[in-house]
């Protein structure tokens, strides 16, 4: 990928799985004007990364998009497992070459020993590595309230530490109202919840547009997830031509859109970057992977995501105690055992793969990392109140309405082709779009920053 001239910055913003043909449909609506800007202006491509459909995931394909190395070199499988990591990520390379740099949400990243700049991990994260300090109680709100999908209540003290920081990073103090407004807000109106996931990438915004503009590093990250999350639970109220129209999400209402919703405030984003960079300044718009509809579950009233309420106290009340084990929620039905010991690895194997509702596993368990256990809801179709959870001597451990959450009904899948727009002239066809490997991010920004030639590929 040669570029046209030398930059001494560069912005990439990481919207993580947009899908090119929704920013095409939603501007034909008259919608979306810095996306219609870039998609006329930019240079506009796909990037390839893995085939296998397990691979295709946005954890690992982050990794690949920040180290340069395919899911076979770098290995990393599972999200927070980063902390596994066997090479340099972007970053660290740059810091090396005493470049700084400004990551403000990447996913399944880590900033190890990283010099200076500033590092605000994505909300999943194990390890509040935010740095410098004072960015941590800000970090841990929004983790804490990602993790439980906003299910408890914000503690005061924990409430106040975050809007210090949003003050002394100059952060608009009515976004952090609107935040709190939102929490009431939706505990009278649960079907408007989906709207914090926004709020959320509006804050991370924010924060980067904060410390851009009081920074002079060489690299900077921008990583928002909404749309993701919408696209893959309520895409059929944004087109409903590819699914059953009797099927409706439990968790909104009718006529809310929130694809529509969450592309209108990146396109906003958008806009607001492109202002303040200045020409000396490449951005990189890239998605990673995308999505497509879902509709292979259909027949059976769609493909229910159920997410535990709490999943300490679920842990605790099936064996699984603090003393031998902890416990890391992670996105939408999964998360993470790390245990102790192998008598406490094979007792947690045990409870957990006998547990089943209507005659079905509840859980799938994996074991991808040493020392952790993955659990992800399997049980997916549809659920009448007071069905029991079953251990294998048929005795009840809780009635599965009352610990788990319908969060979502599936609409989108995965794709492992991404969309990537770059900040120079447009002079390729976007209708038959050059493809390149996700690894390439890598070389392009290292290249670019260190004064190297780049001639792996050309546009």
């Amino acid at each position: 990928m040669k570029l046209n001239r030398k930059y001494k910055k560069i912005i990439q913003i990481e919207l993580n799985e947009i899908s090119e043909p929704i920013i095409t449909q939603l501007i034909s609506k008259g919608k979306l004007p810095n996306f219609a800007k870039i998609n006329k202006d930019w240079k506009y491509l796909n990037t390839t990364s893995e085939e296998v459909y397990d691979n295709i995931e946005p954890w690992i394909q982050w990794v690949t998009a920040h180290t340069g190395k395919t899911f076979d070199e770098h290995k990393i499988f599972r999200l927070s497992d980063v902390h596994d990591l066997e090479h340099s990520q972007i970053w660290e390379a740059l810091s090396e070459k005493n470049i700084e740099s400004g990551i403000i949400g990447s996913m399944n990243a880590t900033r190890r020993n990283t010099k200076g700049g500033i590092f605000f991990p994505d909300p999943w994260a194990k390890n509040n590595e935010a740095y410098p300090d004072d960015l941590k109680p800000l970090w841990a709100l929004i983790s804490s309230r990602v993790k439980g999908h906003a299910t408890e209540g914000i503690p005061l003290q924990d409430a106040l530490k975050g809007l210090q920081t949003c003050l002394k990073y100059n952060l608009p103090v009515n976004l952090y109202r609107k935040l709190a407004s939102q929490l009431v807000g939706q505990k009278l109106k649960p079907k408007t919840k989906w709207k914090l996931a926004a709020y959320f990438d509006l804050m991370l915004a924010e924060i980067f547009n904060s410390i851009y503009k009081s920074t002079e590093f060489g690299y900077y990250t921008l990583f928002l997830n909404a749309v993701a999350h919408y696209q893959h639970h309520y895409w059929r109220n944004f087109d409903r031509s590819a699914f059953d129209p009797n099927i409706f999400y439990p968790d909104i209402e009718q006529n809310h859109d929130p694809i529509t919703f969450g592309y209108e405030m990146y396109d906003k984003i958008i806009g607001q970057i492109i202002d303040y960079a200045n020409e000396d300044t490449l951005i990189i718009i890239a998605s990673g992977l995308s999505q497509i509809p879902y509709t292979e579950k259909e027949a059976q009233g769609g493909m229910n995501y159920y997410r535990l309420n709490d999943h300490q106290k679920f842990a605790e009340s099936i064996g699984l105690n603090s003393t031998d084990y902890t416990i890391f929620p992670l996105m939408s039905r999964d998360w993470q055992i790390k245990y102790k010991t192998e008598e406490a690895r094979q007792k947690a194997l045990t409870i957990l793969n006998d547990l089943s509702i209507n005659g079905e596993k509840l859980f799938k368990v994996k074991e991808n990392t040493e020392g952790y256990i993955f659990v992800e809801t399997e049980y997916t179709k549809g659920c009448e109140p007071g069905v029991a959870i079953l251990d294998k001597t048929e005795k009840s451990i809780a009635s599965f309405n009352e610990v788990f959450t319908n969060i979502a009904i599936k609409s989108g899948h995965h794709s492992g082709i991404g969309n990537l727009w770059i900040s120079e002239k447009n002079s390729n066809n976007k209708e038959t779009p050059e493809k390149i490997p996700l690894t390439d991010l890598y070389d392009l920004t290292l290249e670019t920053l260190t004064k190297k030639e780049y001639t792996k590929s050309q546009v």
